[in-house]
């Protein structure tokens, strides 16, 4: 049975005390092992490459989204600013939905915190949303759904 590729509409995040509702645009569901190499000698005395993996990094998050009047994000971020980073730092989840809101994917992240926030870019001649960013470091993603 083929199955066919989810067709994203929407992203939230859920994170406990940031009410952020929808965002546009998601990226950043990525880990990477550092690839170790190691030279050894196989039991016929034949030079051998071995690759193993070392340490595991997870990349980034970041959202786009409209900016509103919700000051939840900036909120969450002015903790970081304000060194109260033990507080700042909370398990959460992205949520993808379709285009009828229904949920399709799931993934769930450990000891998020908000590395950075960007504000738009606004001009008075300029009609188009002005978008908010945040980026969310963490220690851990994990595709539930």
């Amino acid at each position: 049975m083929t199955t066919d590729p989810l067709i994203s509409s929407h992203f939230s995040l859920e994170v406990q005390g940031v009410s952020a509702d929808f965002f546009s645009t998601a990226s950043g569901f990525a880990n990477t092992s550092e690839i170790v190499t190691h030279q050894a000698v196989s039991s016929t005395g034949v030079s051998i490459q071995q690759k193993i993996p070392g340490d595991l990094t997870w990349s980034e998050i970041t959202l786009e989204r409209g900016i509103t009047n919700d000051m939840s994000l900036w909120d969450w971020r002015q903790e970081v600013i304000n060194g109260n980073i033990d507080t700042a730092r909370r398990d959460g989840s992205i949520v993808m939905y379709d285009g009828s809101l229904t949920e399709v994917a799931r993934w769930n992240f450990v000891r998020g915190w908000p590395s950075a926030w960007t504000g738009p870019d606004v001009g008075a001649d300029n009609q188009a949303v002005a978008i908010e960013t945040i980026t969310i470091a963490h220690e851990g993603l994990v595709r539930a759904l």
